[in-house]
């Protein structure tokens, strides 16, 4: 995480330094392609684990329950906050968000074309850039079930160089906006309330996905909704917390779960992050992103969002991403 986060900062540094230099309109569409490798390797990672594969419809089914429900009830509390906390910010907030749509169109598109946050127009446009990187994704697995690469690829490793990357582009984008002052200027102690309403909503509804998942119990799921879409990080720890109490290979399956659920909240800020905004609110993308909105997720919240709530994204992630493992090894433990 260190080393993620000092090369974003390095990128606003040179930015921020460049901005009166060079154009960084590019920056956009470099950040898409990025995005996109990143995602083919996630995907070739997840082809590679038998492990996941073999156990895809029953662990995945569960995954998938646990994740839409934590996903659900943290959208839910960041429009509540964004309601009741934030009226005077409302527009600012609102209105402030960069003209770029999510396939990375230029800033210069007319105002009438803005669907991605009014509402109005096609959704099936608004998600364009979305099936291509769920398609990335995809292929990403094929590649990695049919087996076909070097036994000595691995599609995490090349994944975290390539994540390297993104977060350079990421920085270069934040540190020459021109509005970069004005942006950390408006950054207020009420967002800890984002955290917050993570968390909350996350453990309520987590709380009660395990109503209908009768193989795990109520502190399993919350476990793993307490991953806030860091799927590496969670699923090693319910693996190895939970290897006493239930063995080794139920403790593998429920790991297992920790890491499709945590994958599936990740790509639904990738996929969805339009109709987040539209339905729940400008801090939705945000809090559900959890750990990932400094990271992986920041370019699809910036370009959704706007650029002036990347730093409040990147607050809010740095929050949650060291509350992942005291909640993990509190339910797990």
């Amino acid at each position: 995480m260190f080393i993620v986060i000092s090369l974003m900062f390095l990128g606003i540094a040179a930015g921020y330094c460049l901005r009166n230099l060079f154009s960084f309109t590019y920056i956009s569409k470099t950040i898409m392609v990025t995005i996109y490798l990143l995602l083919f390797f996630l995907g070739l990672d997840i082809g590679l684990n038998e492990n996941i594969i073999n156990n895809l419809s029953t662990l995945g089914a569960q995954a998938l329950i646990i994740s839409m429900a934590a996903t659900l009830g943290t959208a839910l509390a960041a429009l509540f906050v964004f309601k009741f906390f934030f009226r005077k910010e409302r527009q600012w907030l609102s209105g402030s968000a960069d003209n770029n749509s999510i396939e990375g169109n230029n800033e210069n598109n007319n105002t009438s074309d803005e669907n991605k946050l009014s509402g109005k127009g096609n959704v099936f446009k608004m998600l364009q850039g979305s099936f291509v990187i769920v398609a990335f994704c995809i292929l990403g697995i094929i590649i990695g079930v049919a087996d076909v690469l070097p036994d000595n690829i691995s599609g995490g490793d090349i994944a975290t160089w390539v994540l390297y990357m993104l977060m350079i582009q990421v920085g270069l984008s934040i540190g020459s906006d021109k509005k970069l002052k004005e942006i950390l200027k408006s950054v207020s102690p009420k967002m800890i309330l984002l955290p917050v309403a993570t968390m909350l909503g996350t453990i309520i509804f987590s709380a009660l996905a395990s109503l209908v998942i009768s193989k795990w119990s109520m502190a399993d799921c919350l476990a793993v909704g307490c991953g806030f879409g860091y799927y590496s990080l969670s699923s090693i720890l319910i693996a190895d917390l939970k290897t006493l109490s239930y063995g080794a290979q139920m403790a593998a399956e429920l790991g297992t779960v920790a890491l499709i659920a945590n994958v599936i909240r990740e790509m639904v800020v990738l996929l969805f992050s339009p109709l987040l905004y539209k339905v729940f609110g400008v801090f939705a993308p945000i809090c559900v992103a959890g750990a990932t909105g400094m990271d992986t997720s920041l370019p699809i919240i910036t370009k959704v969002c706007g650029k002036h709530l990347a730093f409040i994204s990147i607050f809010h992630a740095v929050i949650v991403d060291f509350s992942v493992p005291l909640w993990v090894s509190f339910f797990a433990g």
